[in-house]
């Protein structure tokens, strides 16, 4: 996780951590969290032990000790908007899923020119999309930095798994994660699928 935080500047709100005037209509902090935790009024967070609740940039896949709590970098994009009924906060969300963006809907437009020799029209609709978000703008565009702006833009929005395969990308060794098996490019058929439709056949290594 640390190194696709480190794929944004420090001005850039979609980080929003280091960004203190990034929050959401509660006046909740969103982004990726990192470091010492505040609350709305400043005051530093601790955690359930009285520790200060400060957020590891480090997180190993099996973890063990007592500072779990504190572990990794944490991702608050879309904070639950809670109901309240009757002067009393409920546990029903009132949060609109996010199901298509506009800014998706640019960054699809810039790729789909980047792949048919229009380089430079695709960096002029990147660019504004990273003015707007206070990043530097980008004085070249390579399908490497384009996948990286859809994930800075998208992270925690579903997309990555299908656009790291579109780019050929998601085989590569991750922090967490040691180099795939190709079959893993595709889902297993479910054996429900597989019981009534005996034409179906099993995707490889499944």
């Amino acid at each position: 996780m640390s190194n696709f935080y480190d794929k944004f500047e420090a001005t850039d709100t979609r980080r929003g951590a280091a960004y203190p005037g990034v929050t959401n209509v509660s006046g909740l902090r969103v982004g990726l969290l990192v470091g010492q935790q505040f609350d709305q009024t400043g005051k530093e967070l601790v955690d359930r032990k009285g520790n200060k609740l400060a957020f590891t940039r480090e997180l190993l896949l099996q973890e063990t000790g007592n500072d779990l709590e504190v572990k990794g970098i944490r991702v608050v994009k879309y904070p639950p908007d809670f109901v309240t009924l009757n002067g009393q906060n409920s546990n029903n969300a009132s949060n609109d899923y996010v199901f298509l963006r506009y800014a998706d809907v640019l960054l699809m437009k810039a790729e789909a020119l980047l792949r048919n020799n229009g380089a430079g029209a695709a960096l002029t609709i990147v660019n504004q999309l990273r003015v707007k978000r206070g990043a530097t703008p980008l004085l070249a565009l390579t399908l490497d930095n384009m996948i990286d702006e859809r994930g800075r833009e998208f992270y925690w929005e579903g997309w990555r798994r299908q656009d790291l395969i579109r780019f050929g990308k998601f085989l590569e060794p991750t922090q967490l994660k040691p180099t795939d098996d190709k079959k893993y490019l595709l889902f297993p058929i479910p054996a429900n699928a597989k019981a009534v439709n005996p034409n179906l056949t099993q995707n490889d290594g499944y």
